[in-house]
């Protein structure tokens, strides 16, 4: 887990690395196929299932790893190390992906 600058959530978050995202992703998959199956065998609207339960396990593993609560799953899983670029030459902060051609905090281009 190492501190970076998330563009989508507007501060810096801790960002997992690829053993920390796949045990994650294995949960975040988990919550899915239960909540189907929940919702198959009582027949229950998804509205009826809170999205913070359905995640449980795996928010519960994301605040054990990095110390943050997060309340939303789909944050968590846009929270990966790999998909973000090195610093930014003008700003310092990490690109958007690693195949970034600007900046998408301060609009610099890569290779300036």
């Amino acid at each position: 887990m190492q501190m970076l600058w998330c563009w989508r959530c507007q501060a810096e978050m801790p960002m997992l690395d690829e053993n920390e995202f796949a045990e994650l992703s294995r949960l975040h998959r988990e919550g899915f196929r239960a909540t189907k199956e929940f919702r198959q065998k009582w027949n229950i609207p998804l509205e009826g299932v809170h999205r913070e339960l359905r995640f449980k396990p795996m928010l519960d593993r994301y605040e054990q790893i990095t110390g943050m609560r997060e309340t939303n799953p789909n944050a968590v899983m846009h929270h990966r190390l790999s998909q973000y670029g090195p610093p930014c030459k003008r700003c310092g902060k990490p690109l958007r992906s690693p195949q970034a051609k600007l900046c998408g905090a301060c609009m610099f281009p890569v290779g300036e």
